[in-house]
């Protein structure tokens, strides 16, 4: 590590140690989540496993306008988009190695390339509430996909009642505008992005509209249901093609999506010692692709693609609490569907990529949670019963221990596995029929330390994957062949410093290893972020956030062949002021990399300039 990158991390740390040890006694209220799978609020201080939330606030004050934009302040989470296609490394593992939700609704699509993305651009900023994220395998839970976490977008506020609307337009044009209706338990929004070209190339229209409602139907009981409708379209370059620096003579590829997901969710609290639980789930995604290819175009020649998948899902929960042991049974059934029809044009042909698949899966599995005195237990186990392939057993075994009021020691332990995608086992051109599972281990230790208004969080964590998916050039098909490890530490601090002033602070490394040599790109061994906040009254408040991303591999085809590049490190810093001119209207203005640092996300696609914008809202209640 040179002495510039050294720097930056030591700064970074010495700022997170003077938080905590100027942080005064103000009281920490502790937050809820509802990504852990059983429907119910789980407080945060309860759980074996490394999380983190991002709060309404937190994300109005981020430059950006889209969830992959949110999810690049993430600690651990590294985020490359080149073109149409975007990846999230999470603790370096692959990218569709992440259960993606949206108000509870897994909204993974297995017809995709990589194996099961969501294109997170899809998803504006301005309709997103919070964002809650669990680290570590969860499969004992959530079934197949859960390798390294799962993320929940939250765009529901039940206690939201009146109107809210928001317009702006930030760098370079990106315009924005969202309306929310809330009243009796009821939520509706509209939201809508139309970016222009950006620095990129990328160009990309998007509408969203959200239908939430919550309510008590019976005594002791909540009924959610939600409803949400997406289209958008893309104009990028594509990747691999050297981007807007390096292919900007290269046609690009135009890319259009539509999405449509529903849920019916009831929980009954039946008595003190039972409760029974529901959600029934509806998605479908389509979406179309035309790229001219990248000359030569035998790595990547012309195709043009159309894809549609959906699925249906039905959980049952059923919760017991005997004494100090609560217990969850489960039962999931989770049908989907997937067709494609297309063409790739090689030597001189247009061969068709056409080909249908469907898949079923039923599971069943414990969850249970056993306290006494400052230590809980977590023991959970699954079992996934899939046509045409084994049955898989996955298993969690986690503890939390209080030594102290303001300490406590968490560890996890856990297995997952992650189905072949339905791209990998059906294209005609390199799919695999035989493809087996990929499997996983993780281990999480960690200690937090609360005191007062500060929170501080470290963790060692390791990562082993197995069979993993990867395309063989001898047999010009997707295998099993690949393994990997990781290992790692983070630190997160959180600080209400002063009535005024509040900071939180990360630090992650994470080395990986592959067992066969092959190359991973977009990794970091180094990513660290820093946010101030500071309010100076009611009507006025400000803040910085500093996002550190170290050096990282990235390949590129623009040459004519295939090239390997190094992406230097960069510190990319955004201010954010927000100014409350009455009750009903208040202003957002951003300045976004604001010493207008230069650095590439992927080989010739460079990050966005220095840039200014502004966002009106208005709230009536």
């Amino acid at each position: 590590m040179n002495i510039r990158k050294l720097s930056d991390v030591y700064i970074i740390t010495l700022t997170m140690l003077a938080l905590f040890s100027s942080s005064k006694t103000l009281g920490n209220e502790i937050e809820t989540i509802e990504v852990y799978g059983n429907f119910n609020p789980v407080e945060v201080n309860q759980l074996p496993s490394s999380f983190y939330l991002l709060t309404h606030d937190q994300i109005n004050r981020l430059s950006g306008s889209t969830a992959l934009d949110v999810l690049s302040f993430v600690p651990g989470i590294n985020i490359k988009k080149s073109g149409a296609v975007q990846e999230i490394f999470l603790r370096g593992a692959e990218t569709n190695f992440v259960i993606i939700q949206i108000d509870g609704v897994q909204v993974n699509n297995p017809l995709d390339s990589r194996g099961g993305g969501f294109d997170l651009t899809s998803l504006t900023k301005d309709s997103i509430y919070r964002v809650e994220i669990i680290k570590g395998a969860q499969s004992s839970i959530y079934g197949s996909d859960a390798i390294a976490g799962v993320i929940n977008f939250v765009t529901f506020d039940p206690d939201f009642d009146g109107i809210s609307v928001s317009s702006g337009i930030i760098n370079r044009g990106q315009k924005t505008a969202s309306v929310k209706v809330g009243f009796d338990g009821t939520l509706i929004a509209v939201s809508a992005l139309d970016t222009d070209v950006q620095k990129n190339g990328d160009e990309q229209e998007s509408l969203e509209f959200s239908l939430n409602h919550q309510s008590n139907l019976i005594k002791n009981s909540i009924t959610r249901a939600n409803m949400r409708y997406s289209k958008y379209n893309q104009s990028a370059f594509a990747d691999q093609s050297g981007g807007v620096m390096f292919g900007s003579m290269s046609p690009k590829d135009q890319k259009d999506g539509e999405l449509i997901s529903a849920s019916l969710r009831h929980s009954h609290q039946v008595n003190d010692s039972y409760q029974m639980s529901a959600q029934a789930e509806y998605y479908q995604a389509t979406d179309d692709l035309v790229s001219a290819g990248i000359a030569p175009y035998f790595n990547a020649p012309p195709t043009v693609s159309n894809n549609e998948y959906s699925y249906y899902k039905f959980r049952w929960l059923n919760g017991f609490k005997i004494d100090e042991l609560l217990l969850t049974f489960g039962l999931d059934f989770k049908a989907e569907t997937g067709q494609a029809a297309g063409y790739i044009s090689m030597f001189g042909a247009d061969i068709p990529t056409i080909y249908e698949i469907k898949r079923q899966n039923s599971a069943a599995f414990i969850d249970t949670k056993w306290s006494y005195q400052q230590l809980s237990l977590f023991l959970g186990v699954r079992h996934d019963s899939t046509e045409n392939f084994n049955s898989q057993n996955t298993w969690k075994l986690g503890a939390d221990y209080k030594l102290t009021q303001q300490v406590r020691i968490f560890s996890n332990l856990g297995s997952a596995f992650k189905l072949p995608s339905l791209y990998a086992l059906s294209n005609n051109m390199i799919g695999n029929s035989e493809l087996t599972p990929e499997e996983a281990f993780n281990q999480d230790l960690g200690v937090e330390w609360a005191v007062g208004a500060t929170t501080v969080s470290a963790s060692l964590f390791s990562y082993k994957y197995k069979n993993l998916v990867d395309f063989d050039a001898g047999v010009f098909s997707l295998v099993n062949r690949s393994n990997i490890s990781s290992k790692g530490a983070e630190i997160v601090v959180n600080s209400q410093v002063t009535e005024k002033l509040a900071m939180s602070a990360s630090l992650t490394r994470v080395d990986i290893k592959h067992n066969s040599g092959d190359l991973l790109t977009g990794r970091p061994k180094w990513q660290a972020g820093l946010s101030v906040n500071y309010e100076y009254s009611n009507q006025l408040n400000t803040s910085i956030n500093v996002n550190y991303v170290g050096e990282s591999t990235a390949t590129s085809l623009h040459t004519g062949d295939f090239s390997i590049s190094k992406l230097n490190s960069y510190n990319k810093i955004d201010a954010h002021l927000n100014w409350a001119y009455d009750s009903i209207h208040s202003f957002d203005f951003y300045v976004q990399n604001v010493f207008d640092v230069e650095y590439q996300v992927a080989v010739g696609v460079p990050a966005a300039d220095l840039g200014l914008g502004v966002k009106y809202n208005l709230l009536m209640d």
